[in-house]
């Protein structure tokens, strides 16, 4: 496990090119995507984000004001965000130190959620037939229609297929390089 004071020179390192507005936004919502399996999954709440920060000696400011997708449905934040500037690198670099800590405390769950969605995928079962799966499945679902509006929400199939991918995402994330996976993640999404 790398330790804060890397992790700290990582999320402080420069670009050598720094993003437009638009992939600032592709990046922020690749971020809000996984954010939200990881809370399907492990019902972590803004609380978690900030005591992880704090753990790992991290910008309380740039954290405390990252809300997490249940929180901004119901403090109704959704219609605000529209007019909001998306994060900057320094504070996705945050969210994906946090994320990834959060996958590697959570990642016995994650691996077991990913062993049995591996097990019913190879034998052509329905995923949602296990309790587990079916669970993060419909918590996943409720937070994601309550964030998304209705015309620009995802058709069942493919939200289950977001989800489960979300899910196997969520592993590589655990390992000890994981915020490494993610960034160059989110940098891919931006092309």
């Amino acid at each position: 496990m790398e330790t804060p004071s890397s992790i700290t020179n990582w999320v402080d390192s420069s670009l050598a090119n720094t993003p437009s507005m638009e992939q600032l936004k592709k990046i922020q919502t690749h971020l809000e995507l996984v954010l939200l399996g990881l809370e399907a999954l492990t019902n972590i709440n803004p609380n978690d984000l900030s005591l992880v920060a704090q753990d790992l000696g991290l910008n309380m400011v740039k954290v405390q004001s990252w809300k997490l997708w249940q929180e901004r449905h119901l403090s109704k934040v959704n219609e605000i965000q529209e007019t909001t500037q998306p994060l900057t690198i320094e504070e996705g670099r945050l969210l994906i130190v946090i994320i990834c800590h959060l996958c590697q405390e959570n990642q016995e769950l994650i691996r077991r959620a990913v062993t049995l969605l591996e097990q019913m995928m190879a034998q052509n079962k329905d995923p949602l037939r296990i309790s587990l799966l079916k669970d993060y499945f419909e918590h996943f679902k409720q937070l994601y229609h309550g964030e998304t509006p209705k015309n620009q929400s995802l058709p069942p199939q493919q939200l289950s297929k977001l989800a489960f991918k979300l899910l196997v995402d969520l592993l590589f994330y655990s390992t000890t390089d994981g915020h490494r996976r993610l960034w160059l993640a989110v940098l891919d999404y931006t092309r």
